[in-house]
């Protein structure tokens, strides 16, 4: 099992099964839905509230998401992202880092400040897709497949649709 925690990278079928297990128990358990972006969301109103209480009391938009507290469960998974993300990176003691991938390099040059705006804008459009269809991709794709959902399985046949397509065009130079 060590040897196996160790690696830099994990079978991604494994990965997948580890993911819908969390998945089922976190419903069992909790009775609720694996999801992030409600969180970012949660985030965004109390930066946004400590420069302008008043605005985030009066905005529906925010307060629907601080109903039921500010912090749930779903903060605490956000951050064990990134805490399994550190614990992983020890582990294996992977230590490349890479500010430009090579298939960057090839489409867009050299430049660390493009591939850093690229990636501000794309994260943007990101978050503000997911929000827009009111849920993310562990939301929707994840529990949604999970529960054979329409919406759900959709949503991942659009997903692969329009990644391939946006993949394609992005980097049509390699």
């Amino acid at each position: 099992m060590k040897k196996y925690l160790t690696q830099s990278r994990w079978s991604p079928y494994v990965v997948g099964a580890l993911i819908g297990i969390l998945s089922w128990m976190i419903f069992y358990f909790m009775s609720e839905k694996i999801g992030t972006t409600m969180t970012i969301q949660k985030i965004m109103g109390m930066i946004i509230g400590s420069f302008s209480k008043t605005h985030i009391l009066n905005s529906k938009y925010y307060m629907q998401y601080f109903e039921e507290g500010i912090v749930k469960w779903q903060m605490a998974f956000v951050i064990s992202i990134f805490l399994g993300s550190y614990v992983a990176s020890k582990l294996s003691k992977e230590r490349r880092v890479e500010h430009v991938p090579e298939i960057w390099k090839k489409n867009f040059g050299p430049q660390r400040w493009k591939r850093y705006l690229g990636a501000f804008i794309g994260g943007n459009l990101l978050i503000f897709g997911a929000r827009f269809a009111d849920g993310c991709t562990s939301g929707h794709a994840i529990t949604g497949g999970l529960q054979l959902a329409v919406s759900g399985w959709l949503f991942i046949m659009f997903l692969f649709i329009f990644g391939i397509a946006t993949s394609l065009l992005i980097y049509k130079k390699s």
